[in-house]
């Protein structure tokens, strides 16, 4: 595992070298909420996902943003379900200056969810189901410099997904769905980042 960290770092600061790119890259915390109401009805509360950031800011107004999530949310008043998802998104984003260290962006981008859902449905029974999808979706935010390398950003997201499954467990026996069920994974989302810029920034810790 600390080969592989470091492999990484040297791995950024090669790209961010040759290409002129800063990189900067730091914790996230987000608060999660589906947009399908039969899901929102069960939710009730928002979710949560914790997970990494990277920042590969290009000469000029470009922004490349990379990220993984792991999102969590676990029963709550009038629902008995839980869910697990990891997410792996991609958004190039066009940044604006506003005023010294403090900048706006937004831009597209795409989603890839891989999870695993179990709750019992409307008709009492309790289904279990997992499977992968990509999705897209629309991301604006703001920025502000902190100190020194450090940014703070908030952020929301909206993402637009459907994944089909045609198989489930259902009360514990695994059951063939036909036609494939489709599901609503689409969300919107509020996030909390904190960067550093590692490599290529004036205020760069390397």
């Amino acid at each position: 595992m600390k080969a592989a960290t470091v492999l990484l770092v040297a791995a950024l600061a090669s790209i961010s070298i040759a290409d002129g790119l800063e990189v900067s890259a730091g914790p996230l915390i987000t608060s999660l909420s589906p947009t399908d109401d039969a899901f929102g009805d069960r939710f009730l509360t928002p979710g949560y996902s914790v997970g990494v950031a990277v920042d590969l800011d290009a000469p000029g107004p470009i922004l490349f943003q990379l990220g993984f999530e792991d999102f969590r949310k676990r029963a709550s008043a009038g629902w008995d379900g839980r869910l697990d998802a990891i997410l792996v998104y991609a958004f190039p984003c066009f940044r604006q200056q506003v005023y010294g260290g403090f900048s706006v962006h937004a831009g597209p981008g795409a989603v890839f969810a891989d999870g695993s859902y179990s709750g019992t449905d409307d008709f009492g029974s309790f289904v279990e189901a997992e499977g992968t999808s990509v999705g897209f979706g629309f991301t604006a935010g703001a920025d502000l410099q902190v100190w020194g390398p450090l940014t703070t950003r908030l952020e929301y997201r909206r993402v637009y997904m459907d994944m089909k499954t045609d198989r489930a467990i259902i009360d514990g026996s695994e059951s063939f769905v036909y036609p494939a069920a489709e599901t609503d994974l689409g969300y919107s989302q509020f996030s909390f980042l904190l960067f550093a810029s590692l490599f290529g920034g004036k205020e760069s810790i390397f």
